[in-house]
Parts: C-alpha cells; structure tokens; sequence
C-alpha cells in the first residue's frame, strides 16, 4: 500500500493531513499543549510530503507539436503512458538518428538539429518526451521512467520499421535529453535496438542529478537541517516509480559515471558559458571519459556562439557536428 502511495500524486500529503488534523483536534480536547504538539507534527510531517512530491513536477508548460511535412507521427505506448514520435524516412540501409530534446522543450526544437541526419539519408526519430508535447504525462516525471517507456516504444518502432535500426542507431540529446541517453547507455541490454547504438552527440548535457536536487531544495527554500530527510524519501519515491529499474540507494548512483557511460564515440558540443547548467555537468562528463578510458572516443567543442536554451539553429554547432559524423563514418567504412 506504500509503494503504490508513492507512485500516485497527492495521496500521502492528503492522508497525512487528514491523520494531522483528526490527531490535532483529538488531542486538543485533551489539552491545549498535546494539541500543539500534534500539530506541529503533523504540519512537519505535512511540509517534507508536499516538497518530496513537488521533486517530481512535470513541465508547467508544452511547446506546440512538430507539424512539418516529411514527418510521420507514431504513438507508441509503454506501461500505459503513450508517447508521440515523429520518423523522417530515410534509405532503408542507411543509419537511424534517435534526437531528444532538453527540459521544457520538445521534438519541434530538434527538427534544426535533425537535419545533419536528414540531408545524408538516414532515418531520423525524434520523440516528444513523456510530459512534453503531444505525449502523456507521468503520474510523477522522473528521467529513469522516461528511460524504461523509451526503451520500449523504440522497439515498437524498430518493428514498425523493418529492423532499421540494425543498421546502427546514432543518439543525439540535448540537456537532459543527454541525461536520458546516458541511462540509455546504461540499460542498453534490456532493448533490441539499444544493442545497435554506434555514436552520441551530447549538446550541453545534464549529467547528473546532485545539482538539480540542490536547485529544487533551493527553490522550495527547503531548509539545509531537512534536506537529508527529503532526500532520503525522494529516493523512497523515485525506487517505487522505478522498481523494475532496480534501486539507488544514495545521490551519486544518479551521477555519470554510476548513471551510465557510452562506450561508443562521443561528441560534446557545449554552450561556453553555460548560462542553464554551470560548468559542473560537462566537466563531470570529460571526467567520466577520461576515468573510464574513454577520452580517445571523446570529442570536446566549446562554442562561445551556442547558448544552453534558444539554440534551435547554430551554424557553429552544425559545422561541428557534421564534420565530427564524417570523420566517424570515413573511420567505420575503413575498417
């Protein structure tokens, strides 16, 4: 009955608050200092449901669907949430491109980016992340239940295709799209097409949630004394949301590396400054490479000219990209 509190909105602060009120007003009767007591308990324990739930808010608002020609749209859907994709269609032998888009945003902010893939023939797929676009919304929004749905819908989609998918699949993400696609990595043994994953772009990347979880608790003005206590039972509620991921047990489980590392080719073009994320998450990106013997498959681009948000279409960031995919693609075929 807990675990299935935790997965569902306004279900423990409700009976929490009940439980405060009827134990306040009871002991109250009894004398006027149990019943200040009983409430300030019950408006303690209140307080810490309220900001543990508002840790998993979905995006407050939706940008517009992608309504351009050439793009077919495909609902696929996984464990009751359905999820809009959007399949630009490519030479059946060529790769597959899987873009997703950053926080807030949506696959009508990646179309731009897209057409690195979409000028050489591939297949491109770009997907309106759970609680953006024209996709549902999750019951409470976290980056692990987006990574279990979108491991499933792309082997929808993958069926849908005739397999294309097993010509290689190159990952491209954007904040934390990036974020997404490292759990990707990560997971990629419980998916079909995950097991044809060739390369990643990772455009300003979030790649850990330590500093998002201290944004929040700043935001909510979450006492410093109290922020363990949140923490700890935000990790309860993220283990119920997520059983069938498995169980992290403490902050640094949801960092790079713990989170996941590609083990392919990596190129990170990043907003310098980054006016969103900070430095932190690109830094903790190299640092990752370069601990896990993989800064010969990693490429770094600072581009002064890209910012974090607004980025819809950056000529700096396009010369980038495609000369890093044709230097990849003249490697494979020489092999």
């Amino acid at each position: 009955m807990l675990v299935w509190a935790r997965t569902h909105n306004h279900v423990l602060p409700t009976v929490v608050g009940l439980v405060g009120l009827v134990a306040t007003v009871c002991f109250w009767q009894l004398h006027f200092v149990a019943g200040l007591l009983a409430m300030t308990v019950s408006g303690f324990t209140l307080y810490v449901e309220i900001v543990t739930q508002l840790s998993f808010r979905a995006p407050p608002r939706r940008k517009p669907v992608l309504n351009k020609p050439g793009w077919e749209i495909h609902r696929l859907s996984v464990d009751g949430c359905t999820v809009q994709h959007y399949v630009w269609m490519g030479k059946p032998s060529n790769p597959v491109a899987l873009l997703l888009h950053g926080w807030t945003s949506g696959a009508v902010r990646m179309d731009g980016r897209a057409a690195s893939f979409v000028e050489r023939g591939w297949t491109v797929v770009l997907v309106d992340l759970p609680g953006h676009g024209a996709s549902d919304s999750l019951t409470k929004w976290s980056a692990e239940q987006c990574t279990t749905i979108l491991l499933g819908a792309l082997d929808q989609l993958s069926e849908r295709l005739s397999n294309r998918f097993n010509h290689g699949v190159w990952f491209y993400g954007h904040s934390i799209g990036a974020f997404i696609g490292l759990r990707i990595s990560k997971r990629r043994g419980e998916s079909n097409w995950a097991q044809h994953l060739r390369g990643w772009v990772f455009e300003s990347p979030m790649t850990g949630y330590t500093e998002i979880h201290h944004e929040t608790c700043n935001m909510l003005r979450i006492p410093s004394v109290l922020r363990p206590l949140v923490l700890s039972k935000t990790l309860r509620h993220f283990n119920a949301l997520n059983a069938k991921a498995g169980t992290i047990k403490d902050l640094s489980e949801a960092d790079m590396p713990r989170w996941g590392v590609p083990h392919e080719p990596v190129l990170l073009v990043q907003a310098d400054p980054d006016e969103r994320l900070g430095p932190s998450h690109h830094m903790r990106l190299i640092s990752s490479m370069n601990n896990d013997d993989g800064m010969n498959l990693l490429t770094v681009h600072m581009l002064p000219d890209l910012r974090h948000t607004g980025g819809y279409l950056n000529a700096p960031r396009r010369e980038k990209v495609d000369d890093w995919l044709d230097e990849q693609l003249a490697h494979s075929s020489s092999i």
